[in-house]
Formats: C-alpha cells, structure tokens, sequence
C-alpha cells in the first residue's frame, strides 16, 4: 500500500474515530475517553494486515468491513450503504427508473421475459410471456446475471437500448429498438372490490415517495365503483418513508391528530408528527391487516389508527421496528445510516422491540407460528402483554406494548408446505401461466376480454393440472407416487409424493388461475381478488366490518 494511500486512509479513520468519540448536546462537544486508543489499534492492525497477510488485501473492502462491523454492534438497523448499493436504495424510493419495463426470470441461463408491464416501451412493441432475450445491444445475454440486466436494461429516460429475442414458433430471432422510458415502481401493488362489490381491498408493500398519492388514486378509483368499507393490507411491508406513513394516516382521521412522536438521547432528534388536514376518507369503515413482516412505517400506520380507535386490526403481530435512522453522506457516494431516535405511537407505545437477543434471533423470531411456540415462548408474550398495558385514546380499549404493534384479533398463520415453498421458489407457477398463454394465443376464448366471467366461469381442469405437473417436472421437481429413500441430489431434483400434492390441490388450483389471470388482465384492479377471496385473513376481515364502525363511531 501506497504511503499516500495508508495517509488518506489514517485521516479517514482518525475523522471517524473523533467523530464517535465526541458527544453530540446542543452544539456542544466533549470529549469520550478511549475512542483515540482504539484508533491507535486500528491504525496498527491495518499496518500489520498490510505487511504480513497472506495475500494482497484489498483495503478499500477491508475498511469497509471495518465500518460495517462497527456499525452492526450499535443495533439491527444502523448500516453503511456502499455508493453502488444507496444509488439502488434512492431509485427504490423515488418509484422510478428509466428502463423497458419487463417482469422476468432467468431460466436455463436465459432471459426470460414473464411479462410486459403495461404502458411501458416493452408492451408497446410487443414482448410477450415467454420471450428470450438473446443479445443486448449486441453481445449476448447468455448465462446473464440479474445484476447485469439491470446495468445492461436500466439507463437514461430517453436513451436507446437494442434487444434480440428468441420466440416460440418464430422461425428467426426479432431484433428491438427500444427508447427506455420511466418505468413506475409501484407501492401500491393491489386495488380491488371483492366479491360483494362494496369491500375495497388495497395492498401496500412499501412507503416510497409516492405511496400517498397512489393510496388517494386507488380509495377515489375504488369509491367510484361503489367502495363502501375497506381492508387495507400492510403484510409483509416492510417500511419506508416516515412521512408517507403519516400521510397515510392522515387520510383516515381528523385535523391535528398525534399520528407519531420520537425520542432519542438528544432533544434536536425529538419530534412530534401532527394530521394537518380532515382525512378525506375519515367516515370509511376500515380494517387493517398486518403480520410479522409489516415494520416500521407500517407500524406507524397500524399503530396510529389503532390508537385513535379509527381502525380495527387483524393478523399477527408486527414486527417491532421503531428505530429511526438518519444518513450520513461520507462524501464517495457511500451512506451511514445511524439510528438517532426511537418512534412511539400516540398512547406512547414503543415500537421498537429488544434486540440484546443478537441479531439473528431479532429478525427471526417474529416469523414463529404462535400456534407453535413453546410453553415458555407464550408465556414471554404473555408477560409483554401484562407488563406493557396502555389505552387508547377514545374508547379508552386496552392495547399492547413491549414492541411491535398487537393486532384487535390475532390470526395464527396457514404455512406454505415444503412442496408450495418449492413451487413458488422454481416459479413453476408463472412458466406454467406462460405456457398456458402461449398455447392460448391467437385462440379464442370466451373470457379472454371479460374479467368478470374469467372470474366466474374460469376453473383449473384435470388436464391442466397435468400439464402443471409437467411444468414441476422441467423445474426439476417431481411429483411421484412413491418418494426414493435415496436421492440424486447433485442434479437439485425435488420429489414430492403425489398424497402431499392432493393434500395442495386447492392452494396450487388458486394459484394457477391466478398467474394465468395476470398473464390476461394486467390492471391492478382486476386479478389481485382471485387471491383476496381465497385469503383466510381477508375472509376473516369480511366478518368484522361491524366491529371497525363500532370503534370510529361509523
């Protein structure tokens, strides 16, 4: 290593360690003992790496392993995002990217198209399920990795991109020029009216910088049909945008509500988050959904309107993540991300959850079943719940604190079986819908541009779950009568019994007919009820609309 490049490392972590070393108060600082000491040690164990590894170290990733590592021993949630990967995290957020706008996989090493996201360069030239793309802008595309089809399709709205692809039953590949255009990431995933016609059910997977105003299009799309009560569904999201959350909630209640509050160590972190405006949604009888993955902004959400009796709740308990980060530019690109303060709901509920458990038991054991848990895990639960006993603020409810946000009724989970983990995970069900799609092309059919009798008139027959089976078989895995005692598992065949298949039939039909579904009916509005009416927490939901009017005085 350079002296130049070991001097400019030096003051890197020299800044670092004065920077943790100093106490952050009202524009004060003080001193904090030890930290120069372990500067001095680091500074010698990068010398010795240097001069005696075994090989050549790479110190840019040796010091980034530093930061790493010393981040993590703060908390679960504080991190530093290399510049490649915050570029990545600001896209996400922003909910647009210059691109063609495909769904895809990669499948026996090539790309494979599953479908066109409508109103997007790729719908409008053509691209079907089931197309290969061959070459791109020349080179192959063989054996590509899903990183290098980002680099290689993502790029400048406005710019130009050429594809060859593959199709069945064309005689020679098709050459494309595309323009990449802004390609929408939705937040928003799921708007329909279920089977009664007056029950909305929205889906949410994340609060990025236009969730708000994607909710507001979807409640006033949806109302305009004859929404009359809504189940909006926060499973499996994850977080996001703080402000979207109270923007969220905002929707559903009264002007100059407590939504959310957070607390730090330092009072320039303390912050109280008010409703500014009368929701216009406040008077819809709402129900909300959440599980062990809803987190963070999700939490807000619940919590608030759980609070503010302006929402029941249904599912499992949320995950427990009410940590707030704040970043830190380090001038390359690159972000620290360092929790500064902890949210509270408006009955002064924390969210967050322990974590001196170490990390892996944190973000693992929010997924247990509780109809699973151990004697001694229930009786954990049980002791949060006594010990952390709030009410709400107009109907005076008991809720639930010690982190995480407990549901108004509890839904234990329907596990996937190992045989349904593997259908998803092989994508057997989308090839099956693209070869479905495939073989239905050109044919006609008496649904293909009604929903409604798709709907109603559709059903998965014996022959098509023959073929599907067929599709398990080419995804390597085998539906048998009999499952060998000894496998060959260097070619990652999967044997299932044809009993665990029967025991799935109802879960695997559902599937099938919904991913031929949104191989035909790109609109959100449309097939995301095929699952809803099949959902045992939406059905349950169903039945608990005079329980959600009861609470906001409906």
């Amino acid at each position: 290593m350079s002296d130049k490049k070991f001097y400019i490392i030096s003051v890197a972590l020299l800044i670092i360690a004065i920077t943790f070393s100093y106490k952050y108060e009202e524009g004060e600082a003080s001193n904090g003992g030890n930290s120069l000491n372990y500067f001095q040690k680091m500074n010698y164990i990068l010398r010795v790496v240097d001069n005696v590894y075994v090989d050549e170290p790479d110190i840019d990733k040796v010091m980034e392993g530093a930061i790493e590592g010393m981040l993590k021993t703060l908390d679960p949630h504080s991190s530093y995002i290399p510049a490649d990967k915050q570029k990545e995290v600001e896209e996400d957020f922003e909910g647009v990217f210059g691109g063609i706008g495909i769904e895809f996989e990669i499948k026996d090493k090539y790309l494979t198209v599953i479908s066109a996201i409508p109103e997007t360069p790729s719908e409008r030239i053509g691209l079907m399920p089931g197309d290969k793309i061959i070459r791109i802008d020349s080179k192959t595309a063989y054996d590509i990795t899903t990183e290098d089809v980002f680099k290689r399709l993502k790029g400048p709205i406005g710019s130009k991109v050429n594809i060859t692809v593959a199709r069945t039953g064309a005689s020679e590949p098709i050459d494309y020029e595309i323009i990449r255009a802004a390609i929408p990431i939705y937040s928003v995933v799921a708007e329909c009216l279920l089977e009664d016609k007056i029950t909305g059910y929205i889906s949410i997977n994340r609060f990025a910088n236009k969730t708000s105003q994607e909710l507001e299009d979807a409640l006033n799309a949806l109302s305009k049909k004859g929404m009359k009560r809504l189940v909006l569904d926060l499973r499996g999201n994850p977080g996001g945008l703080m402000d979207q959350a109270v923007e969220v909630v905002e929707k559903f209640i009264g002007i100059n509500k407590m939504i959310v509050y957070t607390k730090g160590r330092f009072k320039d972190f303390d912050e109280e988050f008010y409703s500014t405006k009368e929701g216009n949604h406040k008077s819809l009888p709402l129900i909300v959904l959440i599980d062990a993955g809803s987190a963070s902004a999700s939490e807000i959400v619940s919590g608030a309107l759980q609070d503010h009796d302006r929402a029941y709740i249904l599912g499992a308990k949320s995950f427990g993540k009410g940590l707030v980060q704040r970043p830190f530019d380090l001038g390359d690109g690159s972000v620290a991300r360092i929790t500064i303060s902890r949210y509270y709901t408006p009955t002064g509920r924390l969210i967050q959850r322990p974590y001196d458990e170490g990390t892996e038991s944190y973000f693992l054991d929010r997924y247990l079943d509780p109809e699973l848990m151990t004697e001694q895990e229930k009786a954990k639960e049980d002791s949060i719940k006594k010990a952390e006993t709030f009410y709400t603020l107009n109907k005076k409810r008991v809720v639930y604190g010690g982190g995480g946000i407990t549901p108004d009724s509890l839904i234990t989970y329907d596990p996937y079986s190992d045989l349904m983990s593997d259908l998803f995970r092989m994508r057997v069900f989308q090839d099956h819908a693209i070869d479905f799609f495939n073989v239905m092309n050109g044919k006609e059919a008496v649904w293909k541009n009604d929903f409604e009798k798709f709907y109603k008139d559709f059903s998965v027959s014996e022959s098509m779950v023959e073929d599907f089976i067929s599709v398990a078989k080419r995804n390597k895995i085998n539906i048998v009568e009999t499952v060998p005692d000894k496998k060959d598992m260097a070619k990652k065949e999967y044997y299932y019994s044809k009993e665990q298949f029967n025991k799935d039939i109802e879960k695997i039909k559902i599937e099938i007919k919904y991913n031929i579904a949104r191989q035909y009916f790109k609109e959100r509005s449309l097939y995301p009820r095929i699952k809803a009416m099949n959902d045992k927490f939406v059905i349950i939901a169903l039945t608990l609309f005079d329980e959600a009017k009861k609470l906001a005085d409906i």
